[in-house]
């Protein structure tokens, strides 16, 4: 009886699969002569129709690739744009980033829309997919897409926070991102630590104070000072008869004023020059060396201490120490640009300059005739007399086409020079 059972199982399995092996036969070749009929009201130019085989093929098929591909192209064959891009959109949804959707996407897009449309769409591909090789490709292409903003000044430097300081007729103000004056170029001098609103120092004549962003006096030091630095740490650097030294907020004198130099306290470090050599110090005005650096190196705020490493000269070598003042390079340069955040700075060796991390680790190398450190992912740096901007895979983001170039700030706006005029630069796309 068992016997009996098992040659029965052993056919009816046999059938199923005949059975299974038959129907799916018979929808291969159904399936076969239904993309054969749409292949031929291709060649009619009867694109409708050839999209109703599509259609009926995935009653088969389902939604695979190759059909909505084929879709899409008949679409654009029969001029119908706003389908044809709606498509690849759901394609690309559905099945991920294949290269050949992105790239009709991409050159689509580029063809028939605006410069802004570009980038918008290459912004969204890379949020959704930042680790495919093709958006990464695009991405790179848009990225250092800039325009300038309509205004002129004699000189911008740097921005801190959300304000530059900008030259107009020899005196001194502030703009902000957008390029307007916040405040107008009427003082000496000027300072601003990128956060205190109400306290921005400025040089008026011979007279130090500070005004907040509407241009109003806040505060005003009973002695009278030649200079103030910014406020950072409660501290800031301030000159009285020649020399430097260090008050707070309040211009309580912190330190004796016998200087010839000194740089804001960031990190409880700052340095201070003498005799034509400088030491560091720490918060309390205490010296942390002896004068014994020809140089220590300082970013675009006045910084010398950022990552707790501080770029020095004594000789004609460069290194770093750390806050102790001891020597941590292995590695000796000609030039160091300070850091300016947790990212690159600029080094020089064989006359070139190039980047290394907080590690030392040449990360660029160095092939640049002149470079500033990085800041929010791009550097300006110098080729054949004129300026541009890397980014952090050292490609040029940027063409080198100013005259001079500032840093980068975080919402993808930096300072240039076009010959004797700075304007500002704003990127289009920012990671």
């Amino acid at each position: 009886m068992k016997k009996y059972l098992s040659i029965a199982m052993i056919f009816l399995l046999g059938l199923a699969w005949y059975i299974t092996l038959s129907t799916w036969l018979g929808n291969e070749k159904k399936y076969n002569d239904i993309l054969a009929e749409a292949h031929g009201f291709e060649e009619k130019e009867l694109y409708l129709k050839a999209i109703e085989k599509y259609e009926e093929a995935k009653g088969i098929k389902g939604e695979t690739l190759l059909l909505e591909e084929l879709i899409a192209d008949d679409y654009f064959a029969m001029g119908d744009y706003k389908e044809y891009r709606k498509k690849l959109n759901a394609i690309i949804s559905k099945f991920g980033p294949e290269e050949r959707d992105v790239k009709k996407l991409y050159e689509f897009t580029k063809e028939y829309f605006s410069e802004d449309s570009v980038i918008e769409l290459v912004s969204d591909l890379y949020g959704d997919y930042p680790d495919s090789e093709i958006v990464q490709e695009y991405y790179d292409h848009v990225k250092g897409i800039y325009i300038e903003r309509a205004c002129a000044y004699e000189r911008i430097y740097d921005f801190i926070g959300d304000y530059a300081v900008y030259e107009q007729g020899g005196k001194k103000g502030l703009i902000g991102l957008g390029g307007k004056a916040v405040i107008e170029a009427v003082y000496d001098d000027i300072k601003f630590d990128g956060k205190d609103k109400q306290s921005i120092g400025v040089k008026d004549g011979s007279v130090c104070y500070f005004i907040n962003q509407k241009g109003y006096k806040t505060r005003m030091p009973e002695i009278s000072y030649e200079a103030l630095g910014m406020l950072s740490q409660s501290r800031m650097t301030a000159r009285k008869n020649g020399k430097y030294g260090y008050v707070n907020k309040n211009f309580q004198e912190k330190t004796d004023f016998i200087y010839d130099d000194a740089t804001p306290v960031y990190e409880g470090i700052g340095a201070v020059k003498q005799g034509g050599k400088w030491a560091l110090i720490n918060r309390k005005g205490e010296q942390l060396t002896e004068f014994i650096f020809d140089e220590v190196f300082q970013n675009s705020r006045g910084i010398c201490s950022v990552n707790k490493m501080i770029g020095v000269k004594q000789g004609e070598v460069c290194f770093f120490v750390n806050e102790k003042g001891e020597r941590v390079s292995e590695q000796t340069y000609e030039g160091i640009k300070a850091f300016e955040e947790n990212a690159m700075c600029a080094v020089r060796i064989n006359g070139k300059w190039g980047y290394i991390d907080q590690n030392e680790t040449l990360m660029t190398e160095c092939a640049y005739e002149d470079a500033k450190s990085f800041t929010n992912g791009y550097a300006a740096v110098q080729k054949n007399g004129i300026w541009g901007y890397i980014d952090e895979k050292n490609q040029m983001a940027i063409a080198p086409v100013f005259d001079e170039a500032g840093l980068m700030t975080e919402s993808g706006t930096a300072p240039v020079c076009h010959g004797n005029t700075w304007t500002l630069i704003q990127l289009k796309i920012k990671d």
